[in-house]
């Protein structure tokens, strides 16, 4: 049996945060006692709080949901059920995973998605590192071709991240907000992100891996963060259903891709205004080592981040640029 299904089958056991002796794991598994320490230990070193008492055996630091795919596909709307899905346990990288899907299957349909219980090499916007920690948040990976090549995706992040404005809003979440192009916030602090990466000709065929994270129950003093961050949970009356979750998320994105496709941005640019966390406030763009200050005012309909100065309203597309409050 492969390392990660031996992981899987332990971690399905200790999910309930009860104590579980390595007799009893072992048995269940078909491996040693020896051989279940070994694994037990493995898993802390990707960060797993799993605690061990002599006399007693291992258990969680808390109870976790794991994601079933099963039940996911019971909580997705009519429209999305027909979505092919895989949830995986611990991988490298969902985008790279469903990538390495993209090669081998020619026949992938729009709208697969690749979920995991922690990503090892998570990555956001410019090869920043997305801190993915074990059964908490969420984070999948989702295939959209673009028949009409690369050109087609202008103004796709900024659809994406506006629909998990308004699903996040739609759940009952308040002060939710849109740092362009894409970042998620609630109360001011960063709740989710979302990476498109590209591949194909600008004007033949091609296709985008939309990677989007959300932080549902982030522990709260994590150093390895260097930004202000929070998670759904914090500001969520009713306990997070991960899998409830995992289908709305799915659901809203392959809704937004759909129609990205038929209307790219014409249709949201009022609902952008409502979740601008920019919109009249001063703001300064840094664009290489040349910064420009003015106050935002919006995106237009190619998603291009808009800001009235001096001289004029300026328009500013992705890439490179840094968009912050002048008291950042």
């Amino acid at each position: 049996m492969a390392r990660r299904d031996i992981d899987s089958i332990l971690m399905q056991a200790l999910a309930d945060g009860k104590f579980h002796s390595g007799q009893a794991l072992g048995d269940k598994i078909g491996i040693s006692r020896a051989s279940v320490n070994k694994h037990v230990q493995k898993l802390g070193e990707l960060g797993v709080d799993i605690f061990r008492v002599t006399g007693k055996g291992y258990r969680l630091a808390h109870p976790i949901q794991l994601l079933d795919l099963e039940e996911i596909r019971k909580h997705l709307p009519h429209s999305s059920k027909q979505l092919d899905i895989d949830v995986l346990h611990v991988t490298d990288s969902t985008n790279d995973v469903l990538k390495q899907k993209i090669v081998n299957d020619p026949e992938i349909k729009p709208g697969t998605a690749v979920l995991a219980e922690m990503q090892v090499k998570g990555r956001g916007r410019r090869g920043r590192p997305w801190f993915s920690p074990f059964g908490t948040n969420l984070y999948l990976s989702m295939y959209w071709p673009l028949t009409g090549g690369l050109n087609s995706a202008t103004g796709m992040s900024v659809a994406l991240g506006l629909a998990l404005a308004r699903e996040l809003s739609q759940q009952g979440i308040a002060d939710v907000s849109v740092k362009w192009p894409n970042d998620v916030y609630i109360g001011g602090k960063k709740a989710a992100g979302i990476l498109v990466e590209l591949e194909g000709q600008a004007e033949g065929e091609g296709f985008a891996v939309v990677g989007v994270g959300i932080n549902l129950s982030m522990p709260d003093d994590l150093q390895s963060i260097d930004q202000p961050y929070t998670a759904v949970q914090l500001h969520h009356d009713e306990t997070i259903d991960r899998n409830h979750w995992a289908a709305l998320i799915v659901h809203r994105c392959a809704h937004a891709l759909r129609g990205h496709d038929a209307e790219g941005l014409a249709n949201v640019l009022a609902t952008w205004r409502r979740f601008d966390y920019f919109y009249q406030k001063p703001v300064r763009v840094l664009l290489g080592q040349h910064e420009h200050v003015g106050i935002g005012h919006g995106i237009d309909e190619m998603g291009a981040f808009l800001v009235k100065q001096e001289d004029g309203l300026k328009r500013y597309f992705g890439g490179e640029i840094s968009v912050r409050t002048p008291s950042a």
